[in-house]
């Protein structure tokens, strides 16, 4: 079974596919036909579809007629497309983001699209989705990511060959930017002062460093640098799978002194391999996935702060250096962030900072006061 460029008649070069197999009473069989859409990506697609028809039946007799000269009009249906896309794009994403894309692909779009011929797919059955997940009162950054995710589809299919042009889409709904939760130093020193060492550990970690959850789970005691007062961020955990942190970058923090207390404590007690994790359970094991938001629930529960995440800890982290006056590129930095744009997206303004501001307008009206007044007569020469 393979792919093969062969000539035609009239000296051209196309695509070839050429399958060899027996059939369930030992007869030999031989498949040959040119591959109906000539790019190498579509025929190898092709033939893996050939090959799941052969293992559903165990023949494509009904299949060979003329085929190897004639071109049978082939319909490819949003199901090929998603498993084209599941095979190149998103197996090179993150966990954390291939994750989100798995469940939108199979909680919105394939049990609406799974047989629908991808070129009767357009911007028509686009907004009647967006429609109808308005209509369930889904949230905006939910039904803008589900058109991301078929947008993306479509895109894969047209790079494969599955289909000849990208169609017309209507625009992503609208997202507007949501009120950050107010949580400052006194709400997050209740919290910890009510969790256990172990979680207050991990908490210290995302609220002082700004750590992501994967980047607290990845952390190795090898990555701190106690002489340096540093720690480098270099790696992420996301489903049980290590990779790199968000950015794809390293970078390197230095330990606020509560945090430095956090981790000489808990270095103190049980640190003895330096490729060991330093963020563990009371029971000495890597946190899971939804551990830490379950753990920082309890605390803040206990401490009767509602409306907080896990993630909060980290805005709280951006937010609380702004409050202090830090530079933005230093923040975006230290978060790690890629684009400065999303660093100030976490800088937690509130109604007091707002009225503040506001405030700097007061005795710089137009109309001079008394002191400017005699100030200017005291510089003005005599006529």
């Amino acid at each position: 079974m393979t792919v093969r460029t062969r000539r035609t008649r009239d000296g051209e070069l196309r695509l070839f596919i050429d399958i060899r197999y027996r059939t369930a009473n030992g007869q030999k069989h031989r498949f040959r036909r040119y591959a109906q859409i000539q790019t190498k990506t579509a025929a190898r697609a092709e033939e893996r579809r050939l090959l799941g028809e052969l293992e559903r039946t165990g023949t494509l007799v009904h299949l060979e007629e003329g085929a190897a000269e004639r071109v049978e009009e082939q319909h490819y249906t949003f199901a090929d497309a998603v498993r084209q896309f599941r095979l190149t794009h998103l197996a090179t994403l993150k966990p954390s983001t291939r994750f989100g894309y798995e469940k939108r692909l199979n909680t919105l779009l394939l049990p609406r699209f799974r047989n629908a011929k991808l070129e009767e797919l357009h911007g028509k059955q686009l907004s009647e989705l967006d429609a109808e997940l308005a209509r369930d009162k889904l949230a905006p950054s939910t039904r803008r990511n589900a058109q991301i995710v078929f947008r993306s589809v479509l895109r894969c299919a047209v790079t494969a060959g599955l289909l000849p042009t990208m169609p017309a889409v209507p625009k992503l709904p609208k997202v507007g930017r949501k009120v950050v939760t107010s949580f400052h130093r006194e709400d997050l020193d209740a919290i910890l002062a009510l969790a256990s060492p172990q979680a207050r550990l991990a908490f210290g970690l995302a609220a002082f460093a700004g750590l992501r959850a994967g980047e607290v789970r990845g952390l190795r005691w090898s990555d701190l640098d106690l002489r340096a007062n540093t720690l480098t961020v270099r790696r992420s955990i996301t489903r049980g799978q290590e990779t790199t942190p968000k950015s794809g970058d390293h970078r390197v923090v230095p330990l606020a002194s509560p945090l430095r207390a956090l981790l000489d404590e808990a270095r103190s007690s049980r640190w003895k391999n330096p490729w060991a994790f330093v963020a563990l359970t009371a029971h000495g094991k890597p946190w899971g996935e939804s551990g830490l938001n379950q753990a920082f629930q309890r605390a803040v529960r206990r401490a009767k702060r509602d409306g907080l995440s896990f993630h909060d800890l980290r805005h709280f982290f951006v937010s609380e250096l702004f409050r202090k006056r830090a530079a933005a590129p230093a923040v975006q930095r230290l978060a790690g962030h890629a684009n400065l744009a999303t660093t100030q997206g976490y800088a937690d303004v509130e109604a007091g900072d707002l009225r503040a501001t506001v405030l700097l307008f007061e005795g710089t009206s137009g109309a001079p006061t008394k002191q400017d007044t005699g100030t200017r007569a005291e510089n003005e020469p005599e006529s």
